[in-house]
């Protein structure tokens, strides 16, 4: 999972970006009744990214660098705010990039955003009913070029993200599950069924510790959800360490246990698979075999390595499944979920390989 994870700076400048990317559907908003709503969102959504980031200093792991913390006075972890200054913190990481992929993956998170998704708060039902206006929707890709340009990232990746999620989102789903809910809400869509299909309780208990510690109650779910919806899993979900700070790009979904952190979490509401497994495969396409300036050996190599970290993660929810399948007395709920993750994992991992044995055939490489 390494692979698809960012440093704090960089979940900073992921969430900078996103913020910037709203306030733009704002600055487009001629109703005024909306911009208020629209308003309010930013700032709770603001506030719940800013007690996350905070909540992760909780782990030294993930501390910035002594060279880079002067970045960050007294340690206060917060979105950029302002445009210019993101803009500089993003010129002083790409003088120290460690490797091309982070760009492109912030791009992809970018570039997959849902404005205005749920943040466990009171106001939600409200939120739910927001719509990008007309003006921002026709320049949104625009924009997302514009930042692109400012990662030192190819630009045609924003259409390239957008249309490879659209159809790898098609290809995880179930024929019954309904594609407005997909398509509609998408990331959205699956954190309301975190917050509404997981209980309360279980999201304090499993998540917060985990992806939020030090926060608890409301502002943990917040927090939490904020993350999710910015399309981040904090990184102490997932037993990382060494300056990661969150997985993105679909990485959850690479040797997660059947029955911890985020893979209680994806046993619980299994139909959150579906959309990080989608991200998983577009960063596996679009760029992890699309690597310009690397030897096909090595990009194959690299391939197959995260090829067999999902067939961890495939093999702990099968041991899990065998588990409740010989115990007369086990949660019949459970058992349905394992089988739904199962379904999606495995469906994932047969695109992947497809996906891979095409890369061979176009470089005439052999297995």
């Amino acid at each position: 999972m390494k692979e698809f994870g960012l440093t704090l700076e960089w979940a900073i400048v992921m969430f900078s970006y996103e913020y910037h990317l709203t306030l733009e559907d704002i600055r487009y908003e001629t109703d005024s009744a909306q911009k208020i709503f629209k308003k309010d969102w930013l700032s709770q959504f603001t506030d719940s990214i800013n007690n996350f980031l905070q909540s992760q200093v909780q782990d030294s792991n993930c501390l910035p660098s002594q060279a880079q913390i002067v970045y960050y006075p007294d340690r206060q972890l917060r979105i950029f705010t302002d445009f210019t200054e993101l803009k500089n913190q993003v010129e002083k990481l790409l003088s120290n990039l460690e490797s091309p992929k982070i760009p492109k993956l912030v791009l992809l998170n970018l570039s997959l955003f849902v404005i205005y998704h749920p943040l466990g708060v009171e106001e939600d039902e409200q939120y739910a009913k927001l719509k990008l206006s007309e003006k921002f929707r026709s320049r949104i890709v625009q924009t997302l070029e514009s930042y692109a340009e400012t990662l030192q990232v190819e630009k045609y990746l924003v259409t390239t993200f957008k249309s490879s999620y659209k159809i790898l989102m098609n290809d995880l789903q179930e024929p019954q599950f309904p594609l407005n809910l997909i398509f509609g809400g998408l990331i959205g869509a699956v954190v309301v069924a975190v917050a509404a299909a997981v209980a309360m309780p279980l999201v304090i208990a499993v998540l917060a510790p985990l992806l939020a510690p030090g926060l608890s109650g409301a502002a943990a779910i917040s927090a939490v959800l904020a993350a999710l919806g910015g399309g981040a899993i904090a990184a102490g979900g997932l037993g990382m360490a060494g300056g990661v700070a969150v997985i993105v790009g679909g990485g959850a979904i690479l040797g997660v246990g059947a029955g911890t952190g985020i893979g209680a979490l994806f046993t619980q509401s299994p139909e959150l698979v579906i959309p990080e497994a989608a991200k998983f495969l577009v960063a596996f396409k679009d760029i992890i075999l699309a690597q310009k300036n690397v030897p096909p050996a090595q990009i194959v190599k690299e391939a197959k390595e995260l090829l067999q970290k999902l067939r961890d993660s495939i093999r702990s929810y099968e041991d899990r499944e065998f588990e409740l399948n010989i115990n007369s007395q086990a949660n019949q709920k459970e058992r349905d979920n394992i089988k739904k993750v199962l379904s999606y994992l495995n469906k994932a991992i047969e695109i992947a390989e497809q996906l891979l044995s095409e890369f061979l055939r176009r470089k005439n490489f052999c297995k």
